[in-house]
């Protein structure tokens, strides 16, 4: 697999400044397929910029990653979709135009929490 054209850092970052945004995407897709699956944020590093775009953040369930992401289990993206709780956490996945990809678990932030 290709690397991911940003650095764990520049993810975190990234992650940290659209949370909330990414746990609202998170939960409405669940809802609306009644499955697990990660929240797919593709990047566009023309503008690299932290703000994510709505056409940028996308719920793929379990059922249809394979759509996107062909190689997923032989990632450990597959042991974060299995053991995480839709209810208190998040899987995201970074997706570049090379093919890389790179995912993420973290709990769950409520507007509250993102505000502070």
């Amino acid at each position: 697999m290709p690397a991911p054209m940003e650095t764990p850092d520049q993810q975190i970052a990234t992650l940290e400044a659209n949370a909330l945004k990414i746990c609202q995407v998170c939960d409405q897709g669940y809802q609306a397929f009644g499955e697990k699956g990660t929240v797919i944020v593709l990047r566009q590093l023309e503008n690299p910029s932290l703000a994510l775009e709505d056409w940028q953040i996308k719920y793929r369930p379990l059922s249809r990653i394979d759509d996107i992401l062909s190689d997923w289990k032989q990632t450990p993206l597959q042991d974060m979709i299995i053991r995480y709780n839709p209810d208190v956490s998040v899987v995201c996945t970074f997706l570049y135009p090379n093919g890389a990809h790179t995912s993420y678990h973290f709990g769950k932030v409520s507007p509250e929490e993102n505000s502070r």
